[in-house]
């Protein structure tokens, strides 16, 4: 009799759409009753609660590429259409972001065209003591995937205060950098990025990569991480493809978090993807630097062959 009353309760509000007032005075029960009855119909399997999400995730990849790299978590984004690929991993990535949002957390936020996406993917939400700071220097192109771009759309979507990087990614010798450096401190950032407990970042590729544009690609510095067998970079520090971090060449000039910094951050999420990609995202996760990963379907099988 009980799961009967609890299957019509939960066939009357979620099938017919009736208020649980009216299923109240409908079954000659008080409300609170009402309430109870559904509860309870969710707690026995009665009633079984879908979300439907604009983006499919292969848990049988996502496991499997999560067990090969140790990661915490892998979303592995079903894509069968390349124009899309961007969108729906931002959209994956976003949606985290709002589910996982504590209050009083610093998050770091890096720069490239899929985390300047998944940034306009944000719901618009209210937190609380969110701050959100910028984990590398800026690009001379003003566009979506630029950090000072990223940085102000972030706070907007969440409500936060916000911390700018105002060098470039990419100082003129290492003695300038040194100054930089020590600006950074003065200023608080390197506080920040101790504090910080999550952070989202893109992984270039040493061609196509946002942050190896036209002049920078035909420096000397280029020449010797070519050399070095550079596969691709995570924020601006340069890796081989057996995950080894470059140290020669364009590191000396580099204003971004260091990598043993970066390395203490408690949720270190990337997003990345493509076929062109395969090689740099290998390498990035043989680093050892990613705990959350955001890749399509068919560049995690390629990785995992």
């Amino acid at each position: 009799m009980k799961d009967l009353l609890m299957s019509q309760a939960a066939s009357l509000y979620y099938h017919q759409d009736m208020s649980q007032q009216e299923i109240a005075k409908y079954l000659k029960v008080s409300k609170m009753h009402v309430s109870r009855l559904l509860q309870r119909a969710k707690d026995s399997g009665i009633v079984h609660t879908m979300v439907t999400l604009p983006f499919e995730i292969d848990s049988g990849l996502s496991q499997a590429l999560a067990r090969q790299f140790s990661l915490h978590q892998a979303s592995v984004v079903r894509c069968d259409d390349p124009s899309k690929l961007r969108d729906l991993l931002a959209q994956a990535a976003a949606f985290d972001i709002v589910m996982d949002m504590p209050r009083d957390t610093v998050i770091g936020m890096g720069t490239g065209s899929t985390i300047g996406s998944i940034t306009e993917h944000l719901a618009e939400i209210h937190t609380e003591g969110v701050h959100v700071v910028q984990l590398m220097g800026g690009l001379h192109e003003v566009h979506a995937g630029n950090p000072l771009t990223i940085i102000q759309r972030t706070c907007e979507k969440l409500s936060a205060q916000g911390t700018y990087i105002t060098s470039p990614a990419v100082v003129k010798d290492q003695e300038f950098r040194d100054k930089t450096f020590a600006d950074i401190k003065r200023s608080g950032i390197t506080d920040l990025w101790g504090s910080c407990r999550q952070a989202y970042f893109g992984i270039g590729s040493i061609e196509t990569g946002t942050f190896f544009a036209d002049p920078l690609r035909n420096t000397e510095e280029m020449e010797i991480i070519k050399k070095h067998h550079a596969a691709g970079d995570i924020l601006g520090h340069c890796f081989d493809e057996a995950g080894n971090f470059i140290t020669d060449g364009l590191e000396q000039r580099l204003v971004s978090i260091p990598c043993e910094m970066l390395r203490n951050i408690p949720k270190r999420a990337a997003a990345a993807g493509g076929k062109e990609k395969a090689a740099a995202i290998t390498g990035a996760l043989k680093t050892g630097m990613i705990t959350h990963m955001y890749i399509d379907h068919e560049t995690a099988r390629m990785i995992l062959k």
